[in-house]
């Protein structure tokens, strides 16, 4: 059997895990959410999905280039709009972990270093409310605006 069959009945057969970093035991994630159960724009949730599976198959590109497999979504609202439903989609479909951080129960770098290190290839790391984890502090100088961040 050729390699990818291979891994497509392993993808197949894969429980996903909702893991919080910090805490070393993760559980099963049975969330009901795909993109055929997603109530959101038709194109927006093709041109969604479109992106992930051009991401996917272009991870040897990755590598051949020297550029991190890594791909960055910044999801925003207000409560109950459907980011998480979304995230549990996008796992569902790509049969990829979640790693859950809260930025707020990091040091320094070092923690946060310690923390990604932990986390399995082919999974989503998902950092809430990250406007909610820093405190900003603004200076004027020479007329122009600088934003410090402070944790």
């Amino acid at each position: 059997m050729c390699t990818r069959k291979i891994q497509s009945i392993k993808n197949e057969k894969k429980v996903l895990k909702l893991q919080s970093l910090g805490n070393y035991r993760g559980v099963n994630l049975y969330h009901p959410s795909t993109f055929d159960t997603l109530a959101m724009d038709p194109v927006l949730k093709k041109e969604i999905m479109d992106d992930l599976d051009r991401f996917v198959k272009r991870k040897d590109f990755y590598l051949k280039v020297g550029k991190p497999w890594k791909r960055g979504y910044l999801l925003y609202g207000p409560p109950g709009t459907g980011k998480s439903s979304l995230i549990a989609a996008m796992a569902n479909y790509l049969k990829f972990d979640i790693y859950d951080l809260e930025l707020a129960s990091l040091h320094g770098n070092s923690d946060l270093r310690k923390l990604l290190t932990r986390t399995t290839n082919r999974s989503i790391l998902v950092i809430e409310d990250i406007d909610c984890s820093i405190e900003l502090q603004y200076d004027k100088m020479e007329g122009t605006t600088r934003v410090r961040a402070r944790s």
